[in-house]
C-alpha cells in the first residue's frame, strides 16, 4: 500500500512538472521578442532637433525670422490637422465649415508661436536621441526617447517624440516634454473652453488667438533679453 502510494505521489510530481515545463516552454515561444530600435524614426528626430538648434543658434533673428523658419519646420513635420481634430475631442463635429477652417489656421499659427516660444527657452544645449519603440501593434506609431543636454551642467530635459508613419514618411503627432505631451495638454485646455462657454466654437477660437498673441509677445521678450546678454558679452 505504502509502495502504490510513493509511487502514485511520484507519478503525479513528475506529471506536475512535465507540465510546468511545457507551460514555461509555451511562454517561451509566445513571448515577443524586445521590439527592434527604429533607425529611420531616430534619425528623424535627430533631424528635427539638429534643425531646431540651428535655428535658436542663429544671431540676430528677428521674431519675424524666427518664426518664418520654425513655421517651415513645424508644418513640414507635423501632422497639424490630425493634432487640430483630436484636440477637439468629443467637439470635432462641433465647429461649421467656416469655423473649422479659422480653427486649422489658427491651430497652425498656435504651433508655431507656442511651440517656438517653448523651445526658445533651451539656448545652448545638445540633443541625444536615446532609443525607440513602437507604439501599438499595428506598426504606425513609434515613441522616439530623447533628452536636451545643457552645457551649462543643468539636468538634462527629457522629450519623447510619438511618430505616425505615413506614405510621405514620418510625421510628429505630439512631443512630450518634462512628463506632459503637449498635443493632449491643449485637447484638455480647448475642450474646457468649449464646455465652459456652453459648446460655444467662438469662444474656442478667441482662446486660441489670445494664447497666439501672449506668445508672440512672449518671443519677443525672449530675443530682446539674449540680443541684450550678447551685446553685454561683445562689449570689452
Amino acid at each position: 500500500m505504502n509502495w502504490k502510494l510513493t509511487q502514485l505521489r511520484s507519478s503525479t510530481r513528475r506529471g506536475f512538472i512535465a507540465t510546468t515545463v511545457a507551460l514555461l516552454g509555451l511562454a517561451m515561444i509566445s513571448a515577443p521578442a524586445s521590439a527592434a530600435r527604429d533607425e529611420e524614426a531616430e534619425v528623424f528626430v535627430g533631424d528635427i532637433a539638429s534643425e531646431a538648434i540651428d535655428i535658436l543658434g542663429r544671431e540676430g533673428f528677428t521674431p519675424a525670422e524666427l518664426e518664418a523658419s520654425f513655421r517651415t519646420l513645424f508644418v513640414n513635420n507635423m501632422d497639424i490637422p490630425r493634432i487640430g481634430v483630436f484636440a477637439l475631442g468629443q467637439y470635432a463635429r462641433t465647429p461649421d465649415a467656416t469655423q473649422k477652417t479659422e480653427y486649422l489656421e489658427l491651430v497652425e499659427e498656435f504651433i508655431v508661436k507656442v511651440y517656438a516660444s517653448r523651445l526658445s527657452d533651451y539656448t545652448d544645449q545638445n540633443f541625444a536621441v536615446l532609443s525607440s519603440q513602437p507604439k501599438g501593434n499595428k506598426g504606425k506609431e513609434v515613441i522616439v526617447a530623447s533628452q536636451i543636454e545643457f552645457a551649462t551642467g543643468r539636468a538634462p530635459v527629457p522629450v519623447e517624440w510619438w511618430l505616425l508613419k505615413t506614405d510621405d514618411g514620418f510625421k510628429v503627432f505630439d512631443v512630450k516634454v518634462l512628463g506632459i505631451w503637449m498635443a493632449q495638454e491643449q485637447r484638455s485646455s480647448f475642450i474646457s473652453v468649449i464646455r465652459n462657454n456652453n459648446g460655444d466654437f467662438s469662444a474656442l477660437l478667441a482662446h486660441i488667438e489670445k494664447q497666439i498673441n501672449q506668445a508672440t509677445a512672449d518671443i519677443d521678450v525672449k530675443l530682446t533679453e539674449v540680443e541684450t546678454e550678447t551685446s553685454a558679452e561683445a562689449t570689452p
